[in-house]
Formats: structure tokens, sequence, C-alpha cells
């Protein structure tokens, strides 16, 4: 007898899946699908679990029924056309995927469901036999459930983009407002998505119908082109035969190559009981006979999957006339013409976007016109551009003044024209062009255009903020109140733009910070990264990461973490920003990732290039170097300089050969308390060499050893 055992798809518990499940990982790091944690957490409300069985119970005595007494697979002639939108959350990157892209997904995907793929026919003979043409058709719904015309594609720029699916739903319904899910199929285009490639839900009637009830998929499994590729193309296929009510092919269990997997079933008659797979061998036999490993509810990788099978067709059409979940309305007449499905493409709207809205002085803006439909003729307005107007479709600005602008598009067919005007589009930001420079939040106001700073909260809960009342220099300081705040919680602090093209290649820029923060227990995995960028911020370089056990100061501590003093602090100093960052538009981030620990303070972030000699400095309060240490040692990349100062102190840091010789030399404004200096040796070759440390009172002197 089939087991049947019902869970929610695809939410990812990634950290503590991923610990002890590595070998399920994607090539980027990604689970291909996860469901036990939400699936748990829902059954550990009482009343909820109820409503959970109650769906289950009800959709499965349907399909069983459907399929042993309504369901002929020879006697349909017509797909099944199912309205389909494509929800796009972004903060401004790659994320943003083109409409081409979506295009192609859509195409694939009725490849993949009508056995139009150029691969079906390549799958195990044995399974060659029962490849399914499902006959389900998916269109771009052409209107909005308010009736306003679209072309099937929403976009929505907001840190939600990086959170939960139900932060991320509630971003797409306050912009463009609601579709039901009883109406539309909803495609959630992500940057994240809990940890894994994508997630959905089995039909269901106790989640309503309202938007969220889709499917949520990263943008690097939408198509085969632009962020995605071939390989990865057939998630959204997975992901939809889930929506449609399938099962993995080894159950529940969503472990795959599990041995208990055997006795677990997905209630698909002609689909054999398999431990599962999370690689492409076609002939593998896990339960004692041969496994459809080349199925679209597998692990065995994107281009391994190339079919559905006859069984999991019929309890896909038993799902499509099932009241549970809405599915069954989605193909009716009524519906495909309240969506638009079938219509013409008129014009209807004047629409646009860019590639980014936040730029440096001098940078270039790409705007893409996005009006619905069959439009012809353009005309731009640019506030604060260059040039001022166009009549190109897709236009290249540039602005070269820090402000804020407004952007205007009249977009016609050559009969009818309209207009769309986004004011405070276009945000261009100050460039701070000398160093050195130094913040320690003294004059700070708050976290916003007007300062040197932003900050972007991707989760939803805390994130940095101006916080008076403390600090190492002065009375103020940036937090993130992380006590108590959700694992995995990302949260950027953004400078403006450096102008460090003046430098030449031989120059060395350093930044230095100060951090405080506590763990609460010693399994804590909060970091910080420090990211530089050339480009304004269109990508990123890490420069160091900083783990929850290197930022932490004395003992863990539970209760709520405020430094008092400038023992609880640490200083570190950045000495990687080389002739790779020397050019006109660098910024920097600092991003914080949040495990379980306290409280995280950050002050006095420096950039600063050469100074003086340090030796000539007047200074009649020396501070002695002290508790220097050295590490690793021996070392192949990177050496890294611990030591304690009194107070304040210009430091000269240099590498010399065994006989004096001096290889690199760098000015480090070393700060009271402890410092951490990083350093890179890559261009060294293997041998010994002396790291000597001098202040006006003296030298310290350590060796190390290149491997």
């Amino acid at each position: 007898m089939k087991k049947r055992i019902f869970s929610f798809l695809c939410i990812a518990s990634f950290v503590s899946f991923a610990q002890n499940n590595s070998s399920f990982l994607e090539a980027d790091g990604v689970l291909p699908c996860y469901t036990d944690h939400l699936h748990n957490e829902l059954l550990e409300n009482p009343e909820k679990a109820i409503l959970i069985d109650a769906d289950k119970n009800e959709l499965e005595t349907f399909t069983q029924f459907f399929i042993e007494h309504v369901y002929n697979p020879n006697t349909r002639e017509a797909p099944y056309v199912i309205p389909i939108v494509f929800h796009v959350l972004h903060t401004g990157g790659i994320e943003n995927i083109s409409d081409e892209q979506i295009y192609d997904a859509v195409t694939r995907l009725n490849e993949d469901f009508n056995k139009q793929n150029n691969n079906w026919m390549d799958v195990n003979p044995a399974f060659l036999g029962i490849v399914a043409d499902v006959q389900v058709e998916f269109r771009l719904a052409k209107k909005k459930n308010n009736g306003d015309c679209f072309k099937g594609i929403t976009r929505t720029q907001t840190t939600a983009a990086w959170g939960s699916g139900a932060n991320q739903s509630a971003a797409v319904e306050e912009a463009h407002g609601n579709f039901p899910s009883n109406r539309y199929l909803n495609i959630f285009v992500v940057p994240y998505a809990n940890g894994s490639a994508g997630y959905t839900n089995y039909p269901n009637n106790w989640g309503g119908t309202s938007l969220s009830n889709g499917i949520y998929i990263l943008h690097t499994r939408v198509g085969r082109f632009g962020t995605s590729n071939n390989s990865n193309a057939t998630t959204l296929a997975h992901e939809a035969g889930h929506w449609f009510n399938l099962r993995h092919l080894w159950g529940n269990s969503n472990e795959a190559n599990l041995e208990s997997n055997c006795n677990i079933d997905d209630d698909v008659n002609d689909t054999p009981n398999t431990r599962g797979w999370t690689t492409c061998n076609v002939n593998g036999e896990s339960c004692g006979s041969l496994d459809n490993v080349e199925n679209f509810l597998e692990y065995s990788g994107g281009a391994c999957r190339k079919m559905f099978t006859d069984g999991q067709k019929a309890r896909m059409h038993a799902a499509l006339n099932a009241t549970t979940g809405g599915r069954n309305n989605l193909h009716t007449e009524t519906n495909l013409n309240f969506t638009g499905v079938y219509e013409d493409l008129v014009f209807c709207r004047a629409d646009f976007r860019s590639n980014t809205r936040e730029v440096c002085p001098g940078s270039e803006v790409l705007f893409i016109d996005e009006s619905i439909h069959s439009t012809n003729e353009w005309t731009w307005s640019f506030e604060g551009g260059t040039p001022e107007t166009s009549s190109e479709q897709n236009p290249v600005i540039t602005y070269s003044t820090p402000g804020q602008y407004t952007v205007t598009l009249t977009s016609s067919d050559g009969i009818a024209s309209d207009t769309k005007t986004f004011t405070n589009y276009i945000t261009v930001l100050p460039q701070i062009s000398n160093l050195p420079f130094l913040e320690s939040f003294e004059n700070t106001l708050d976290l916003n255009f007007s300062n040197t700073w932003s900050q972007l909260n991707y989760g939803g809960d805390n994130s940095w903020e101006l916080f008076t009342g403390t600090g190492f220099t002065g009375n103020n300081c940036v937090r993130i109140a992380n006590l108590n705040e959700s694992v995995d919680g990302l949260d950027d602090l953004i400078s403006h733009s450096f102008d460090l093209s003046n430098f030449e290649s031989n120059d060395i820029v350093t930044m230095s910070f100060r951090t405080s923060f506590k763990r609460r227990t010693t399994a804590d995995s909060d970091r910080l990264r420090v990211y530089a960028s050339t480009d304004c911020g269109l990508s990123w370089a890490t420069r160091r990461t900083l783990s929850a056990l290197n930022l932490s100061v004395g003992d863990a501590q539970s209760s709520q973490w405020i430094p008092s003093n400038k023992a609880d602090w640490k200083t570190w100093h950045l000495t990687n920003i080389n002739q790779n960052y020397f050019s006109e538009n660098v910024r920097f981030k600092f991003e914080f990732r949040g495990g379980g620990g306290n409280n995280i303070y950050l002050d006095d972030i420096n950039l600063y290039a050469g100074v003086n000699d340090p030796l000539a400095l007047e200074n009649n309060a020396v501070a002695q170097v002290s508790e220097l240490s050295l590490y690793p040692n021996p070392t192949e990349s990177e050496i890294t300089l611990d030591f304690f100062l009194a107070q304040d102190q210009v430091l000269k840091v240099r590498i010399t050969d065994l006989s004096g010789k001096e290889i690199q030399l760098f000015h480090i404004e070393a700060q009271s308390g402890e410092n951490t200096v990083f350093m890179s040796v890559e261009f060294l070759s293997q041998g010994m060499y002396l790291i000597e440390i001098i202040s006006p009172n003296g030298r310290v002197v350590k060796p190390f050893a290149k491997s």
C-alpha cells in the first residue's frame, strides 16, 4: 500500500540543513528544494495542523477518484491553458532580469510540459514509452486583477527581495495589487529563495487564494540565458510540478539518497520507488529496480532531467480539476478572458525602468522602455541628465551632479499616446575627493542621502542605525540591535563614492575601522564582511570577512550588549585597497549577517593613504607596542598582526628579507587598544622574512616564513 505523506515544498532552512547535507548543495551553493523545516513548524500549531490534514485528505480523495473514474489520457484534445505572471523582485542588481529571459523561461516551461524539449527522446529506453505530453500550456497574462493592462511581468525594487517569501509577496502586492492564486500562477523571481533554488506549496485551501500562494525561484533558474543557463532552466518545471501536486520521486522525506526513502512513495504508479538521486546515473537502481533518474521531480541535476511520466500527468490533471487550491478555476474560459491571455497586443500605456537608480557623478544610466504594447515612438525628458531629451527607445544618459532627478517618458504607437513620470527617480550620490577620510558619526544626523552613508535592510528586522550614547570617539556610532534577531538577517551599510583616481600604482590606501561585538554563545555564526566596488556599487569584491569569533570581545553575553569603555572595541586595518581600486567611483560596504549573536557596533571608519615618516612626528607620549602576535606562520598568502597600544600611534610596518632589505612598507594609523593588521604576502617567494614594527621609541621584529 502506498504511503501518502503531505508537506510544504522547498522552503529552505538553509543553514542547519547545509551543514549536515553539503552533498545536496548545487554548484552555486543552494539547495535544490527543502520542505520539512517549515512543514514541521506549521504542524507545531495544532489549529494549522488540522487544516493541513483536511486539505491533504480532501485533495487525495479527489485525486484517486479522478484518476480511477474520470481521467482518460486519450480523450483530451486541447491543453489546459494557465495564466502566468512573473514578479521580479530586485535591489537594482543583476537579479532584475530582462523580459527576454522571462519569455525564454515561458517557452522552456511549455516545452518541458508538452514533450517538446529537444532531449526527451534521450531518456533511458526503459522509460521512453511513458514520457508524457502533459497538455498544459502556460501563457503570460495581459490583464491585472483590477483590469489594467500589462505584459504578465511586474518589477518591484525592494530590499524584501532578499527576505522571506511572505515579505516578498507583500512587497509585490503593495506595489502592484493582488494577483489571486485561483486566477494566476504567480512566479516570484528573487535573488534569495530561503537558501534554495526554488519552492512552492501543494494545492491547499488553508492558505486561501492569496498572491503568496505561488512559486518562488532564484533568478539564476529562470530561462536558458542571462543570469541562468540551460541546465538551471529545469528548476521551474520541477517547482511547477510541485504546484500541480507532484511529490519528489522518493516521496516527502525531502532528503534524496536515504535508504529509508525506499519505504516512501510519491503516489504515482509508473515511477519506481527510489532513494532519490543527486547525480545523473541513468541506469541507477536503488530500491531493487531501475530508477527514473531523468524525471523533472528528481535531484539528479538540471541537464539530467527530461521528462514527466503518464502517471504524473494524471495526477496533475486531477489537481487542475479539484476544488482544493482553486487550480480548477485557472483554465476556465471566464478566467482566461479575465486575465486577457488571448488578447491582441495593442498599445496600452507608457512605462519604463532603468538598469540602476543610484549612480555616482559621471556615470551612465540605461533606460529601458517597457511600454505596453506595440510602441514605436518615444519622447524622453531627463532632468539633470546629458542629453536632457531623447527619442530613442532605450537611451543611455549621463548624470554628473549630485542630487535626485525626475524622468518622463511619452510613448505612442502612432495613434494613441501615454505619459509616465517618476519623480526623484535617479539619485546621483555625493563624491568624496580627498583623503584622509574619517567617519566617527559625531556629525551624522541620519543614515540617508544627505550624509555619507546609506543602509539597506534585506530582512525587515533591525538594521544599521545611528546610535547615540556610546562610541569609541565621542558619543555616536552605528549599530545593529542584533540580539534576538533572526539568523541569516542581512544588512548593508554603504558609503557614497570616493575618487581615488589620483593615486599611483605603487601607492597603498588603508582602511581602518572599529567594532564592538559579543557572542551570545560559542555556536554563533554572525559575520561582518567588508566590500569595495569600482563601478559605483554595481558589483562588489570582498576585502575582508570577520567571523563572530574574530569580532567578539571578551566572554559571551546573553543580555543586551552596549560597550562602556575603550577596551570593549577592536580596531581593524585593511591594507588591500590597492591599485585595482584606484578609480573615480569607489564605494565601500559593510555587510553584516546575523548568526544568533549579540549587538554589533561600528565606529571610526578611516580611509587614508601614505603619511609622513612616523619617526619624524612629534609625540611626547609614545605608546609602546605590546602583546604582538603574528599568524599564520608559515603562511601562503596573508599574514595577520595582532598588537595592543596604550594610546593612538602612527606606526611604520616593514617587510624585509633576512639581510634587512626593505620589500614593502606600510604606514598604519594604529589606535589605542587591540589592533589587527592584515597584510598580503602573495607576491613573496618562498623563504624566511622579517616584519618590523617601528615607533618613535624603538622597534619590534618578528620572523615569518612564506610557504
